[in-house]
């Protein structure tokens, strides 16, 4: 039996591959995407249906949702599974998320809750996990060569807010209106204040400030509400927490002890937060990760109540994450004994200086972490459980 697997470049699809393979699957491969990112929709296609008639897939497979993908699956009969390992998805809210070839896996409860009523048999919530066999056949430092680690976006690329606001491209009192929602709700964590208190008039203004505003064909919700609350000020929010966060602990912490690992414009830094460029996802991360006393994980605010890739990476390699009380972890890891947290950004100074001198603290709850992964959260795990799905529905 083969999956046919769509691809586009994610850094999660060459574990899942092997994950199949495990499983037992043929793993056949779409890769045209991974290398032209301009591919007119036809082209697209046809593409699909080439590989579909060659390969007679059990199932087509991709990380997160494509609307054309499942139109193409819908039409042929062909069993379509995606898995969401990013949040926001706008496609996910695209009308073919109703059809009936769909088996989507969705990793933020919130986001599962929002969408899963307009196709309720096929839309699941499922956690991500780490590819731990992978990262156990690296190689371990000899010793700590980082005190705090992050290794993230700043989200300053990903900042249209902020970019319309150095511009004063958006008019009006709405600018006010949002400015001074973004002021209440960056106090506290998640989108609450933003979600309840954005108006139809702040979304029209972002609209006509931004030519490029993503407004989608048809979709099952108000698809310029959403884009705005979470591509505009969740973002620009994000950009806030990360570089606060950095700029307060390079102040805080003793100086060198703060390193961040990005690709992102680090101007607005502490001149104290030791920067280093982006490092390679499957090689370079998890050596970082295992040669840090404390990797950060600084929770996106788009995601609402999800445990994001970087936590399952950090405790896969047996390293120790502290992180955001993001939704109590789901229940999925334990607070304190698998990974560490913390509830308010002001008493995460005081909890990196009481670890970064605790080596056997930190490696209890780093030993604690992993192998509680190992055991439960594995991406292995998650392919089986797809795998279940759809061979028990093939022979029901």
């Amino acid at each position: 039996m083969k999956v046919l697997f769509y691809r586009y470049n994610s850094i999660c699809e060459p574990d899942f591959i092997d994950a199949f393979k495990k499983t037992g699957l043929e793993v056949a491969e779409i890769t045209e995407e991974m290398y032209r990112k301009d591919i007119p929709g036809e082209e697209r296609v046809r593409i699909l249906l080439e590989g579909i008639s060659a390969n007679d897939p059990l199932f087509v497979f991709s990380i997160d949702f494509f609307p054309f993908i499942s139109l193409v699956c819908e039409r042929l009969g062909v069993i379509y599974a995606a898995l969401s390992v990013d949040c926001p998805v706008a496609e996910i809210y695209s009308a073919e998320v109703q059809n009936s070839c769909n088996r989507i896996f969705l990793f933020d409860e919130k986001q599962y809750e929002s969408v899963s009523g307009f196709n309720p048999d096929n839309i699941r919530y499922m956690p991500l996990g780490a590819a731990t066999e992978r990262l156990e056949k690296l190689p371990f430092p000899e010793a700590y060569r980082y005190g705090v680690s992050f290794i993230g976006s700043l989200y300053n690329e990903k900042d249209r807010y902020g970019e319309l606001k150095k511009s004063g491209a958006i008019k009006g009192g709405a600018f006010e209106h949002m400015e001074s929602l973004i002021a209440e709700q960056i106090k506290v964590p998640g989108m609450d204040v933003i979600e309840n208190g954005v108006t139809a008039y702040d979304i029209e203004a972002l609209k006509a400030a931004d030519p490029s505003f993503y407004t989608a064909g048809d979709s099952v919700i108000d698809m310029d509400r959403y884009v705005a609350v979470n591509n505009y000020l969740g973002n620009h929010l994000t950009c806030l927490d990360r570089i606060n966060v950095l700029n307060m602990l390079a102040g805080s912490l003793p100086e060198g002890s703060l390193h961040l690992f990005t690709r992102s414009d680090t101007s607005g830094l502490d001149k104290r937060v030791v920067i280093h460029g982006g490092v390679e996802t499957l090689r370079e991360m998890p050596e970082v990760f295992r040669a840090s006393k404390i990797n950060l994980n600084l929770t996106s605010r788009t995601i609402r109540c999800g445990l994001p890739q970087r936590i399952w990476d950090i405790t896969g390699c047996r390293s120790f994450c502290l992180t955001d009380s993001v939704s109590a972890m789901n229940g999925l890891l334990e607070e304190g004994t698998d990974v560490m947290t913390f509830s308010s950004y002001d008493e995460l100074p005081d909890i990196c200086m009481h670890y970064l001198d605790r080596d056997d603290e930190r490696e209890e709850i780093a030993m604690n972490g992993f192998k509680k992964v190992e055991t439960s959260h594995t991406v292995l795990l998650r392919a089986l459980e797809i795998v279940k799905i759809i061979l028990s529905e093939k022979l029901a």
